[in-house]
């Protein structure tokens, strides 16, 4: 009764503040917030796994973010979208195999209306991640979900806003944290948290303004143009305690220019990941040279521009392969930092699908 009760709420909640009106000014300045959270382990269905879910899961977050005024080229093509960090804490439900998740991360709130209604947003966040109790061979054999205490966070969220006042307003909110190492060290199915959350947010520093009118970017944008990456990175082979492997990519990719916001592509890899070698060695009778372990793939490509920044999706498939285990399709999503000088640095998580690979770091070059 209670769940049924909180649902209620919560949904309650959402559509009144999806309701509220929208205005000719916007608020800008310092807020700090505070959430609570409620929700579950997203269940992987793999041997074990029902063993470590015993119970729903509650957490708190508590938030500073900041409301801009418009006056960058990036803050007006967003409508002032909100920047922020936030620190995240979960009990997990099962303190002795689990135990808890606690993690910070950036995060920006991105408006889903094509206005400046200060309602209806997109978060979006990545991070660091902790957790105190991991697997251990002799301690803790069962926790098959993370064999790292240090990990990467994912946080999005759609997220309503409703404003009590001009220095108080109500948040509600459903999404997914995400929590893992990147196959750096196994076991790494990595927690999946799905919740939903309300809290209030208060104004500690801020004001009232008119919306900013649209900036005219007169910049020469290029709209076609050539990035090459390359980047490297370690994991781990099953079973857990194994052995770690270096990894490297090289990337060539031809992105077009819709707007400000967005880049489309496509490109070729070139990837060498020295797990793969030994796991085809201990299922095969052949031997196979490091050459023949090199994977070259051809990808689309997708970018979301922020400023400097950008949010990069790609997805490829294998044209030349030796190794067949994880498919022949692949993904990529990371983040990038364009300089002024054309050099580009970037993070990435290489996976197939919902099996991670590795964490790519690695730099690249902009003609």
């Amino acid at each position: 009764m209670r769940n049924k009760t909180l649902g209620a709420f919560f949904i309650l909640c959402f559509f009144i503040t999806h309701q509220s009106s929208g205005q000719d000014s916007i608020r800008t300045g310092s807020w700090l917030s505070v959430n609570l959270h409620y929700g579950i382990i997203l269940p992987v269905y793999t041997e074990g796994m029902n063993v470590l879910i015993k119970a729903h899961v509650p957490g708190v977050e508590g938030d500073y973010l900041f409301k801009p005024s418009g006056s960058e080229q990036w803050q007006n093509t967003y409508r002032c979208a909100e920047t922020g960090i936030a620190f995240f804490y979960a009990w997990l439900g099962n303190p002795t195999q689990v135990g808890n998740e606690m993690g910070i991360y950036p995060f920006i709130n991105f408006h889903l209306q094509r206005s400046y209604r200060e309602n209806l947003y997109l978060r979006t966040g990545i991070g660091l991640g902790y957790l105190p109790v991991t697997f251990n061979q002799q301690t803790n054999h069962k926790d098959i979900l993370i064999g790292t205490h240090l990990n990467t966070m994912i946080n999005i969220r759609l997220t309503n806003h409703y404003y009590l006042s001009d220095k108080l307003r109500l948040e509600t909110g459903f999404g997914i944290t995400h929590c893992s190492n990147g196959s750096f060290k196994t076991p790494n199915l990595g927690i999946n948290l799905v919740t939903i959350n309300t809290g209030l947010s208060y104004c500690i520093d801020g004001s009232k303004t008119v919306c900013p009118k649209q900036i005219i970017d007169t910049t020469n944008h290029k709209t076609l143009f050539h990035e090459f990456f390359i980047a490297g990175g370690v994991c781990e082979t099953e079973p857990p305690g194994g052995k770690q492997f270096g990894a490297v990519s090289a990337s060539y990719t031809v992105y077009h220019t819709i707007n400000y916001k967005s880049k489309i592509g496509g490109g070729i890899d070139v990837f060498y990941n020295a797990a793969d070698q030994n796991q085809y060695i201990g299922d095969s009778l052949h031997h196979i040279s490091e050459l023949q372990n090199i994977q070259v793939g051809l990808k689309a490509a997708y970018e979301l521009v922020i400023g400097n920044l950008s949010m990069s999706m790609e997805l490829g498939r294998y044209v030349f392969t030796k190794s067949t285990g994880h498919g022949y399709e692949y993904n990529r999503i990371g983040l990038r930092y364009y300089t002024h000088h054309h050099f580009i640095i970037n993070v990435s998580l290489l996976a197939h699908f919902a099996s991670a690979d590795f964490v790519e770091w690695g730099i690249g070059y902009k003609l």
